[in-house]
């Protein structure tokens, strides 16, 4: 078997993978006379493997279908629609598409044409990406959030006109979706894709940061902050003008898949691209540069001082490197650690690269350790454990007060290079295991329990933020005036206070939403077909591939239509009020439905009134020829003030709307009342696609048990 998927409820059933005899190295060839060929097939098995059923031949991906799609034996697959010869891996197909079963392959719905990828996200997302059938090395996603076997997928509406050769789905975590699209864009030989961020859909996209930095398998240096609203640290290329339009005939990425990251990545090392690292507090609107420590792990000055994307700043390793990328965990409230450098771009040569934390979400970083480390979390954060990891070494380093103080504890008698620190998924417990490898390849894994080491429970959770209590409030900010206004409201979290000599019995992540805030420019992104630099600054109108004018009134006009300002609310965003100058306007359609008719009305009326009038000149009667005129006149008068009703012609109405609109956009007069008004919107619906061994115990001189075994873009001064 080459992949096995377990079904979401059912224990006993499962979905597994194999290659056909075609496959092997003899080409062995059964009775079947279609076993010569290579290609996949596809098993279900309900009784745990005891027994396994074959179900379809010729198979690229296969998923159970998500609980809330209510049919437990609904399958979802890539297939191919030949099933003939040898089958293809690792290319893009036109003849495989994404389907749906509920008996098994007895008979197939095909849900996205041309499908070849999928994955499934949170918030019920799919995504699909289904070949261009004209340009076989290019790709569309499709995505859909509809529950069920009759989902209606749609395009990504992306406002660039570059062919997209794979995907990566970033994050799905807040409602809508961080998309990263390799447009097969190279600097310098490093790989750079584009970052776009959706509306509430999921499906209209608008340009967040440019040339992100990306390997060739599709993993990209952007992680989300765990556990914080909108936060989000990522790399990207300096890339050279001639650079920005060169597009090459690369072959792409096989896969469409969510971020997974990687602890330590021991790939190449980068090329001589220059990487920057920037921070977004406002999901990626506004994407700043990091601040560097005023002082070194041994207290000397750093010297480096901001001033934009010539200036000095604090740059990180991510997942596309061999070095300890960023890391942070929902249980850690607001504690980052990475490994980087100080510069105008990050560096990967041994000497310049050092280990640095923030405990308050990346906008304050210290430098905790000269030379690359790996690291993890235990106690809710409250216990941080990081070991050398450019060379042999012998001992680790762990802090009780998230890293104003480390401690060494040698942990081997002899030296060998470290692979990882890992701790449980949920880190929270105190327990930790080191594992890597002596120079003879010989495999190395300790354990270390740190529970003997502080025996006093933290205490005070209820009365957090006092002096007698071991935790404190603490509220996630950006570091501008009213900061702590992130996502449209202020947050605070209780955590345990930096210097408390005490362990977390209990979850203590608590969340608490303090109040909403008036609505800033940081509280919306750029609307589809429009942009901002990486700096931030105006979102201002850039071509788009369908040459929408976002100011056109719809085919379908009722009274009104609304027309973009360049800005939409971040989804998930809930600020009130004072939002008028980003929010779209209200404008007039050239011709409300029903003007036709009443224009029709009008002028029989107006038919009436002269053929009246001339009978009763006729008859000389001309009081009552005085009497009848006013009444007709008084009744037109009071059709044609009803606001149901237009009667100008289509030319006086465009200039009725373009007076409107001029009038909406004029500022003079209006700051106050924007102000004042208060916005009563409905608020938009706010991933990333081990081990067990016997050990001896011991005792070392720290108290502690050990035990060994060896197995045969704004600068921040900006703001």
């Amino acid at each position: 078997l080459i992949d096995v998927r377990l079904h979401p409820t059912n224990p006993e059933w499962f979905l597994a993978s194999g290659n056909s005899n075609g496959c092997t190295s003899n080409n062995a060839v059964g009775t079947d006379k279609a076993e010569k060929y290579c290609y996949r097939k596809l098993y279900v098995t309900k009784n745990s493997g005891r027994t396994f059923t074959p179900i379809r031949n010729y198979v690229v991906q296969y998923e159970w279908a998500p609980e809330a799609d209510g049919n437990e034996d609904l399958v979802y697959a890539t297939v191919h629609s030949v099933q003939e010869g040898n089958q293809k891996f690792g290319f893009w197909d036109q003849f495989v598409d994404f389907v749906a079963t509920t008996d098994y392959f007895s008979t197939v719905k095909v849900v996205v044409e041309y499908g070849n990828r999928f994955i499934f996200g949170e918030h019920n997302y799919v995504f699909v990406a289904a070949v261009n059938p004209h340009h076989e090395t290019s790709v569309n996603l499709m995505i859909t959030r509809d529950a069920g076997m009759n989902k209606k997928f749609l395009k990504a509406k992306l406002p660039v006109e570059v062919l997209e050769h794979s995907y990566t789905i970033l994050d799905t975590s807040e409602g809508s979706v961080f998309l990263h699209v390799n447009h097969n864009i190279q600097s310098g030989g490093t790989s750079t894709g584009n970052v776009y961020i959706s509306d509430a859909s999921g499906t209209s996209y608008s340009l967040s940061l440019p040339f992100n930095h990306r390997d060739k398998g599709g993993k990209c240096d952007f992680e989300k902050v765990e556990g914080l609203e909108g936060i989000y640290l990522a790399n990207f290329v300096d890339v050279d003008d001639k650079d920005k339009e060169a597009i090459t005939s690369e072959q792409p990425e096989t896969t469409v898949g969510e971020q997974k990251m990687s602890r330590k990545n021991h790939g190449p090392a980068k090329d001589k691209a220059k990487i920057k690292t920037v921070i977004t507090f406002d999901k990626g609107g506004i994407w700043s540069y990091l601040n560097a420590p005023k002082v070194d792990a041994r207290g000397d000055p750093t010297n480096c001082k901001g001033g934009g994307d010539s200036g000095c700043h604090l740059h990180l390793h991510g997942i596309t490197d061999a070095f300890g990328p960023f890391y942070s965990l929902e249980s850690a409230t607001g504690i980052i650690m990475a490994t980087g450098s100080l510069g105008n771009h990050l560096h990967d040569r041994l000497g310049e690269i050092n280990t640095y934390l923030s405990r308050d979400a990346g906008l304050t970083w210290k430098e905790v350790a000269k030379g690359s480390h790996i690291y993890e979390y235990g106690d809710h954060g409250g216990l941080i454990v990081m070991a050398f990891d450019e060379g042999p070494t012998d001992h680790i380093l762990y802090t009780w007060d998230e890293g104003r103080t480390w401690n060494p504890l040698k942990i081997s008698d002899f030296k060998f290079e470290i692979e990882n620190v890992i701790i449980e998924p949920s880190a929270t417990s105190l327990h930790f295991v080191v594992y890597g490898y002596r120079s003879d390849n010989d495999g190395i894994l300790i354990s270390l329990d740190f529970a003997s080491l502080h025996q006093s429970e933290c205490k005070g959770i209820d009365a957090a933020g006092t002096p007698e209590s071991d935790y404190e409030f603490w509220s996630p900010s950006d570091g501008r005036m009213n900061g702590q206004c992130l996502m449209g409201h202020k947050v605070k979290y209780t955590r345990r206070k930096q210097d408390a000599q005490c362990y977390n019995p209990e979850e203590v992540e608590r969340m608490e939403d303090i109040e909403h805030c008036v609505c800033t420019e940081e509280d919306f992104e750029c609307d589809y077909g429009f942009a901002r630099s990486v700096q931030g600054g105006p979102c201002e109108r850039i071509k788009t591939p369908d040459g929408e004018d976002p100011s056109k009134p719809p085919e379908t006009c009722n009274r009104f239509y609304t027309v973009t300002q360049g800005y939409r609310r971040v989804a998930g965003d809930t600020c009130r009020g004072g939002s008028a100058k980003w929010d779209p306007i209200q404008v007039p359609c050239p011709t409300f439905p029903g003007a036709k008719r009443a224009g029709k009305f009008v002028l029989a009326v107006l038919f009436l009134v002269v053929v009246s009038l001339g009978l009763i000149t006729a008859a000389n009667k001309f009081d009552f020829v005085e009497e009848i005129k006013s009444r007709w006149i008084n009744d037109y008068k009071k059709i044609n003030q009803d606001e149901e009703y237009v009667f100008d012609d289509d030319e006086d109405d465009m200039n009725q709307t373009a007076e409107l609109v001029s009038e909406f956009n004029d500022p003079v007069g209006e700051d106050s009342k924007r102000k004042g008004r208060e916005d009563d919107d409905e608020d938009d619906e706010n991933e990333d696609l081990d081990f067990d061994e016997e050990l001896d115990g011991s005792k070392n001189d720290a108290g502690m048990e050990v035990t060994v075994s060896v197995p045969t873009l704004a600068s921040p001064e900006d703001k």
